[in-house]
């Protein structure tokens, strides 16, 4: 079973180890994991956060450092991945304030690091498409993912600055993009976005049994990709406050409802 949104990495103030996160899946039953580091939520100095904020800005990475820091551990990542005998996709969570401190390119990040497809969170970091150098960055990301037959997992949610018509145009220009609306929030333009787009799916991280359910009366089951958001679901659940355990994380996960049903089957990115 594929998992197509799984997390590693810094979240809040403890860490999920790589290694910990995929065991607990395979026990599970899952085989191939798509996953993005959660480190990419940290603020930079370059970051507008770190800017007004001299506490936030002298404990921050730079840019470039941030980015290193994560591909360091995708790389480890997959390292541990081919260890456990699980397949593994990482995918590039773009960190705007990154590309505009000119530390990479989406061209450098992509060939510097096994990477299968993008992650735009539009909670975690500011997409304002209005502003030019966002949408330039944005369009760079759809046209390299066009290019090199990659996809591109979009954060979606209820407020207007991350809803999925957002990124419409982007869509719409291009056709041959795969763009996985996690989260299917809002429901009502999730659904607009699937009968309009043959190139967009969703997935059923926080997803209820309820949304699913319409999304699959309105015709678009085949269309329903299994995401557990996984440790996230974890994290909100426990509160931890230490680094979890493969065995804590292995337990929780096998003992709880996989946040969401699988569907009969997912579609191929």
């Amino acid at each position: 079973m594929t998992d197509y949104h799984v997390h590693i990495g810094q979240y809040g103030k403890v860490y999920y180890y790589a290694d910990r996160v995929f065991s607990a899946l395979k026990e599970s039953g899952v085989d191939e994991v798509w996953f993005s580091s959660t480190t990419s939520c940290i603020y930079c100095k370059e970051s507008n956060a770190a800017q007004a904020d001299k506490a936030i800005f002298d404990s921050a990475p730079t840019a470039y450092e941030l980015y290193e820091d994560i591909r360091g551990e995708v790389q480890n990542a997959l390292n541990a991945a081919v260890e456990i005998g699980m397949k593994a996709h990482a995918l590039y969570w773009v960190v705007p304030e990154v590309h505009f401190a000119k530390a990479v390119t989406v061209k450098q990040a992509m060939s510097e690091t096994a990477y299968d497809g993008f992650k735009i969170h539009t909670f975690a970091q500011k997409w304002d498409l209005q502003d030019a150098r966002t949408m330039a960055l944005a369009e760079e990301v759809f046209s390299y993912a066009e290019s090199h037959g990659l996809f591109i997992l979009i954060h979606c949610g209820d407020d207007d600055f991350e809803k999925p018509s957002l990124f419409e145009p982007l869509i719409a220009r291009h056709p041959s993009v795969t763009v996985q609306l996690a989260h299917c929030r809002p429901l009502k333009e999730t659904l607009e976005m699937l009968k309009k787009y043959p190139n967009t799916v969703c997935d059923t991280a926080f997803v209820s049994d309820d949304t699913r359910q319409k999304i699959e009366r309105a015709g678009f089951g085949g269309r329903i990709c299994y995401g557990t958001d996984f440790p996230i679901t974890h994290y909100l659940s426990e509160r931890p406050n230490h680094d979890p355990t493969a065995d804590e994380l292995t337990a929780w996960f096998s003992s709880t409802p996989a946040q969401s049903c699988t569907p009969q089957s997912s579609p191929s990115h």
